[in-house]
């Protein structure tokens, strides 16, 4: 009888060979419908590309209910990603402002004095 590793540890796997013959390569699903899910996938393919199609789960399914907090969390660190680029972005804004407005003066008071 084979015994199950605990629940939320890490289970090592060892790497299939794909249809086209490499191992095929470990990644972790991060779209809401199977958060943190592993997988293993053709070595060969790539965004855009499809390799062999080779594809397994590597990880059982999440219950409902923890899909979906998993899903809420990433969602969640987006949209905090998201602010702090924003945040950056209006942050390098106004330091330039500032440095151009340091100029004018500069400029300005340079040539009244």
């Amino acid at each position: 009888m084979r015994k199950e590793p605990p629940r939320g540890e890490e289970v090592a796997v060892a790497a299939p060979d794909c249809y086209c013959g490499g191992l095929a390569r470990l990644q972790t699903s991060w779209i809401e419908s199977n958060p943190l899910r592993r997988f293993f996938v053709c070595p060969k393919s790539e965004r855009g590309k499809k390799g062999c199609e080779f594809f397994v789960w590597v990880d059982i399914e999440m219950p409902p209910c923890e899909r979906a907090l998993m899903a809420w969390l990433l969602r969640t660190k987006r949209e905090f990603e998201d602010q702090i680029g924003r945040a950056r972005a209006r942050e390098k804004l106004w330091i330039a402002l500032f440095i151009s407005w340091a100029f004018v003066f500069m400029i300005w008071f340079g040539n009244v004095v």
